[in-house]
């Protein structure tokens, strides 16, 4: 197999896939972009970042990037098209980039408290995101029934709210990223980009 190549930016979606491949434990290039941003614009980078090349194939969108490290370098920590948790893998893989858009969207859009109701649908929204999260994890340590890349996918997404906002109303997530940022991949991965994670 080829050496995947990711292309990162502390702090931004590629944390994912960083994480992921730490899981994986397979080879690697990591490619550190050093550039002064504030977090909304890291969230947002314009400058294709991340990217992961693998052979000939070039990836933006940390969703198919999970998908196909998953598909072609650890199927264990995904589900392969055939299997019963196929769906339920794929739904929690999309909520994890739907929670953060409604992290940014609540948070940076409007961060003084405006009287608009938008502000207020934004909050509302996010809020109904972590009831849904908090009530499935409320059964189980992980999204699934083991560990796998949705865990990665959607603990990043905590782990940006938690830097913005409070979670304490929400004690069973706040568990969750415990188990995620206690984890050795994500404690490698962190190393790796100066161990700012936390």
């Amino acid at each position: 197999m080829t050496i995947l190549h990711l292309r990162h930016i502390p702090g931004s979606r590629s944390v994912r896939i960083l994480w992921l491949l730490e899981e994986v434990g397979c080879d690697y290039r990591l490619e550190i972009m050093k550039e002064d941003r504030s977090l909304y614009d890291v969230l947002c980078p314009v400058a294709r970042v991340p990217a992961l090349r693998d052979g000939e194939v070039t990836m933006h969108e940390t969703g198919a990037m999970t998908e196909w490290i998953c598909e072609t370098r650890s199927p264990h920590l995904g589900r392969s098209p055939d299997s019963a948790g196929r769906a339920g893998w794929l739904d929690w893989l999309h909520f994890g980039e739907t929670l953060l858009t409604h992290v940014i969207a609540a948070r940076f859009r409007n961060p003084v408290p405006s009287p608009t109701a938008s502000s207020s649908d934004e909050m509302i929204r996010l809020e109904h995101g972590f009831d849904l999260l908090e009530d499935w994890l409320g059964e189980s340590n992980w999204l699934l029934s083991d560990f796998s890349g949705v865990d990665c996918h959607v603990g990043y997404s905590l782990w940006i709210a938690s830097q913005v906002m409070e979670l304490d109303p929400y004690p069973v997530l706040q568990a969750f990223l415990t188990r995620c940022s206690t984890r050795k991949a994500f404690q490698r991965a962190s190393l790796l980009t100066g161990g700012t994670w936390k």
